[in-house]
């Protein structure tokens, strides 16, 4: 059986100047490279470490792996009132002025408030 070259958790942030707890996050989110579990202990090859780079390798902030830069963007939600055709309702308002008395304030309409 052959025997390829593996890199240890510390190795490879090493290599990449991160944070050895950024490589566990990754490991728990499967965003980052392939990784080997032997018992308790960690390894990556290095294939599989060059393959991740060649993956997220790219040429410009702006270039998002092929994918068009008019996909991605996120247009603002529109916060204009649209017109409804709910019905409208009445509203009585009543005041209390004691424990027996009650004054009618008015009666108005309006419509239903826009969710």
């Amino acid at each position: 059986m052959k025997t390829e070259r593996c890199m240890t958790q510390t190795e490879l942030a090493e290599r990449w100047r991160i944070s050895e707890a950024t490589l566990e996050r990754w490991r728990t989110e499967a965003s980052g490279p392939v990784f080997l579990k032997l018992g308790n202990q960690v390894r990556y090859r290095v294939r599989d470490v060059e393959a991740f780079e060649a993956e997220v390798l790219r040429e410009s902030t702006k270039s998002d792996g092929g994918v068009a830069q008019q996909e991605i963007i996120v247009q603002p939600p529109d916060r204009r009132r649209r017109p409804t055709n709910r019905p409208v309702r009445p509203i009585t308002v009543w005041l209390r002025m004691s424990s027996r008395q009650w004054r009618l304030l008015g009666t108005q309409r309006q419509k239903y408030p826009a969710r």
